[in-house]
C-alpha cells in the first residue's frame, strides 16, 4: 500500500486560493443608495443665507438616511446623503422619507496669529473668552431634532424644498 503524502505548505496554498475564490463569489456588493435630488434655498428673515450647513436626518430611524448641504452665495443648497455607498455622487440627494432640518452658519473673528484659515487660534496676548462667535443663523435652529423648523418630505424625482426661517 502507498501512501502519498502532499507537503503542509502546498495544503496551505490550495486552501488560500479556494478561500480566496469563495470570498470573491460571495462577498456582498455594496450598492449606491438610490437617492432623490433635494435642493432649494435657506433664508433668514427674507435674505438668502450664504455658507450655511443644513442637515437632514430621518424622523424615524431605519427610514431615510441622513443628508447634508452647504448653501451658496444666493443661499442654494444641494444636498448629499451621509453613507450613500461608494461612487455615490456629491448633490445626488437622499432617500424618500419624512425629515428634520437643522441649519448652522456661525462666524469667528480673524485673530493676528491665528492658524489655518477656518482654524482660529487666539493671539497669546487674547484670553480664548475673549473671542465672540457670532450665530449667523441663529442657535435654536442648528439641532434638526429640536430646530423647530417644519419637518419636511423627500419624494421619488426632484425635490425643491424651500427652507425659510425667521429670527424674530
Amino acid at each position: 500500500m502507498m501512501s502519498s503524502k502532499v507537503p503542509f505548505s502546498k495544503l496551505l496554498l490550495v486552501a488560500g486560493i479556494l478561500s480566496a475564490i469563495v470570498s470573491l463569489g460571495c462577498a456582498e456588493k455594496k450598492k449606491v443608495l438610490a437617492t432623490e435630488l433635494v435642493e432649494g434655498v435657506v433664508t433668514l428673515d427674507g435674505q438668502p443665507v450664504a455658507g450655511a450647513t443644513l442637515t437632514f436626518v430621518p424622523v424615524q430611524d431605519g427610514v431615510g438616511a441622513a443628508a447634508t448641504g452647504t448653501s451658496d452665495a444666493t443661499g442654494k443648497y444641494t444636498l448629499t446623503a451621509v453613507g450613500a455607498g461608494p461612487g455615490a455622487k456629491p448633490g445626488a440627494g437622499t432617500l424618500p422619507g419624512e425629515y428634520n432640518v437643522g441649519v448652522l452658519k456661525d462666524e469667528v473673528p480673524d485673530v493676528p496669529g491665528s492658524g489655518e484659515e477656518g482654524y482660529q487660534l487666539p493671539a497669546a496676548d487674547q484670553p480664548p473668552s475673549a473671542l465672540t462667535v457670532t450665530h449667523v443663523v441663529p442657535q435654536q435652529f442648528n439641532d434638526p431634532k429640536t430646530s423647530g423648523i417644519p419637518k419636511v418630505t423627500v419624494k421619488a424625482g426632484k425635490n425643491d424644498i424651500a427652507i425659510v426661517l425667521k429670527s424674530k
